[in-house]
């Protein structure tokens, strides 16, 4: 048996003519509607999405290209420059940043141009009245009338521009709120956790304050009792007495004034509460009780 030995620098020819010969049968096959083999099948679905990828790259370039000759149109450049696809699209970018800036500096000067417009607007009228009255011309109701409808052009101006500012600020504030609640959301937990406990404290101390203010007014009521007693008593005791029928007694002297001490007892409503000793003076006069108290 004999092996024949075929050069490698000839098989990829011999794979091409192969590779042809079997494109050209199955053409040749499609053509007289002879049935083919699943190799040549295979091979000829293979090269039509061949041709189909081939064709949509080619319209993808074709595309890409026509971009970029319409950029180049576009963009200044010296005529007749060849320019690659890498320098087009700087140039490009530098064009746009140059036509961004011009179109703020174009934006400026229309808002100081409308200002300037709108103020010699404004001023025309008063300088308008301003020359009628030198020459002696127009009647002060006219010039009220000019002025008032100034100053309500002003004023829904104002009010305006002021309105503007307060929802810009509340669209502020609110987004404000929304970053912070989104930044520091744990922190705004902690915050809000003070604030109530610092309210809570505040109610428990406005309550113990009232209750001591109640209790406080309740004393005075019950020491105001006791000295209105004390001064009945007082004056329930005839001069010359002690309080009582037995006792010594001083002849030809008057009682100029009684004294009464009222001793310290507890509190019946709060228990550790003492009320301070109370001294009771009255003094008896003709027809008039003065009472004097001291503590």
């Amino acid at each position: 048996m004999e092996y024949f030995m075929v050069p490698t620098q000839k098989v990829p020819s011999l794979q091409h003519f192969r590779k042809t010969e079997k494109e050209v049968i199955g053409g040749l096959c499609s053509l007289a509607n002879i049935p083919l083999t699943p190799e040549t099948q295979r091979d000829q679905e293979r090269r039509i999405r061949r041709e189909i990828a081939n064709s949509n790259e080619r319209r993808r370039m074709q595309s890409i290209n026509a971009g970029f000759q319409s950029l180049k149109t576009l963009i200044p450049h010296t005529d007749g420059e060849k320019l690659s696809k890498a320098a087009i699209l700087q140039q490009t970018a530098e064009y746009i940043f140059s036509l961004e800036q011009e179109k703020t500096r174009l934006l400026q000067q229309n808002t100081q141009l409308k200002r300037f417009i709108q103020e010699l607007s404004g001023s025309s009228p008063k300088r308008r009245r301003a020359e009628d009255k030198d020459e002696g011309i127009g009647s002060p109701d006219i010039w009220e009338d000019e002025k008032a409808e100034d100053l309500r052009r002003e004023m829904i101006e104002l009010r305006q521009q002021l309105d503007k500012e307060r929802s810009v600020r509340m669209m502020l504030e609110e987004q404000v709120r929304s970053l912070e609640a989104h930044m520091y959301p744990e922190k705004l937990k902690v915050i809000a956790q003070q604030v109530q406990l610092q309210q809570q404290q505040e109610q428990v101390r406005l309550l113990h304050q009232e209750k001591l203010e109640r209790e406080q007014q309740h004393l005075r009521t019950q020491v105001s009792r006791g000295v209105r007693e004390g001064l009945a008593h007082a004056a329930a005791v005839p001069l010359g007495s002690s309080g009582a029928d037995s006792g010594p007694k001083v002849p030809g002297c008057q009682v100029s004034c009684i004294i009464i001490t009222l001793s310290p007892c507890s509190s019946p409503w709060r228990p550790g509460l003492y009320i301070h000793p109370i001294l009771l003076m009255a003094e008896l006069r003709p027809g008039k009780v003065t009472l004097h108290a001291h503590s």
